[in-house]
């Protein structure tokens, strides 16, 4: 296993110890390194009767991608490596997961990340694309990959993306899943019995006549275990020179099949829809939404589950996916603000905040909150590097066995509070340019 991990990244660049070949297979392949430092923290006290405190962890990765170009301008190969290094790390570091949970002790890893062949047809404006392997599928019809972490994580299976004019659809079958601070390559499994999921099969079709007009609709069945419907669209309608009015929206519905046990997130059904009103002044852009859910969960507080069992990431476009806190409780409503100024087109500022209520729990009405701020900076002097900084509060309620922690009379509840943060720099340069 330790000539395997020392080998395989050897095999991106080895390639190219000889006189590159005229084929495009060779001549049009990408090498490229990513060197991306990640620190995370939460102080939130929400476990704190389960002994979690806060969460500190610091990685540094480094990723490396391959990108063949074309035999026979038909097939191909890709693969990426990526190795996390730890920093620094807490007893409770888990949280963050930027890196590997070795029986409570913060590990480094190595794995490959990407390894799939392709094959094309067509040009771009009729086309098909076939892929078989590992692979990232980022907000990929019902499935999701997560590229905030030291290292992305990946799926195992076929997916096929084609397209024709302001119309494209694609679609997964899936087997397995390697999460984003793990080597790791799992099966999926049932959330309460452990019993194994054969795969996850998904699909999407798409209408986008414009750069900033989409509409979507989406549907995921884990094998007889739960199944997701999805509609997401988004609007950008001219108002005046460099004006824009923005419109978005989403609607989620879950329901369980034969196999599911309802012992997370909702009993039998769930449906969870957002709303954003947002207008763009030159390089100022601010909006305010809305969303609601409703999740029934017998003995206890429900609430929307997005992904489609255990070892599993799902797909969820709405901003109630708070940094701090989730506000897809049954009952719940969430109220969402957010502005952002570009300073140039190299530096943007932006500030956020939610704020959930309308949750009932054993005739105690719960709230939750958060806000914050945040920079993000890609100086066009130093390509491909970027660097990314955020912090606020948030606030909610402590749970106790899983549930919302009320106090002896019931009137109210525990609070919870902590500030969480993050600081990300990354720097991305071709190895053959």
């Amino acid at each position: 296993m330790a000539l395997l991990k020392l080998s395989l990244p050897l095999v991106f660049i080895s390639a190219y110890a000889a006189p590159v070949s005229a084929t495009p297979f060779l001549a049009d392949s990408q090498l490229d390194l990513t060197l991306k430092n990640v620190w995370m923290f939460n102080t939130g006290d929400q476990l704190a009767l389960l002994g979690v405190g806060d969460q500190s962890a610091w990685a540094q990765a480094a990723h490396l991608d391959y990108q063949s170009g074309w035999y026979s301008d038909l097939l191909g190969i890709d693969a990426s490596w990526y190795s996390v290094a730890k920093l620094s790390a807490n007893a409770s570091f888990a949280g963050r997961d930027l890196l590997r949970d070795n029986h409570g002790h913060a590990e480094g890893f190595n794995k490959v990340g990407q390894l799939y062949a392709k094959l094309k047809w067509g040009d771009e404006a009729a086309y098909a694309r076939l892929y078989a392997g590992w692979r990232q599928l980022y907000k990929f019809g019902a499935l999701n990959v997560t590229r905030s972490r030291a290292a992305p994580s990946s799926w195992q299976g076929i997916s096929i993306e084609s397209g024709w004019g302001a119309i494209s659809a694609r679609g997964a079958w899936v087997t397995r899943f390697s999460e984003r601070d793990e080597p790791e390559k799992r099966r999926f499994y049932t959330l309460a019995s452990n019993k194994p999921i054969d795969h996850i099969a998904t699909g999407e079709i798409i209408w986008s006549p414009s750069k900033n007009t989409r509409i979507s609709w989406m549907s995921g069945e884990s094998d007889n275990y739960l199944l997701r419907h999805g509609v997401e669209a988004q609007f950008s309608i001219p108002v005046a020179e460099r004006q824009n009015l923005l419109l978005r929206g989403a609607w989620y519905y879950n329901r369980g099949l034969d196999n599911w046990e309802g012992a997370r997130g909702f009993s039998h059904s769930a449906r969870h829809l957002f709303t954003l009103v947002g207008y763009q002044y030159h390089n100022l852009e601010s909006g305010i939404g809305w969303s609601k859910t409703k999740a029934s969960l017998n003995n206890g507080l429900g609430s929307f589950y997005w992904h489609l069992g255990k070892n599993t990431r799902g797909a969820f476009n709405s901003p109630a996916d708070g940094e701090g806190n989730d506000y897809v409780n049954d009952g719940e409503q969430m109220l969402y603000l957010y502005g952002k100024y570009a300073f140039s087109p190299e530096f943007t500022v932006g500030l956020y905040g939610n704020y959930g209520y309308n949750i009932n729990y054993q005739n105690t009405a719960l709230t939750e909150w958060e806000y914050g701020g945040y920079f993000a900076w890609t100086p066009k002097r130093f390509a491909g590097f970027s660097l990314f900084a955020g912090i606020g509060p948030s606030y909610g309620w402590k749970l106790n066995n899983g549930k919302p922690w009320l106090t002896e009379d019931k009137r109210t509840f525990h609070r919870a509070k902590g500030i969480g943060g993050a600081v990300s720099l990354e720097y991305k340069f071709g190895l053959l340019n």
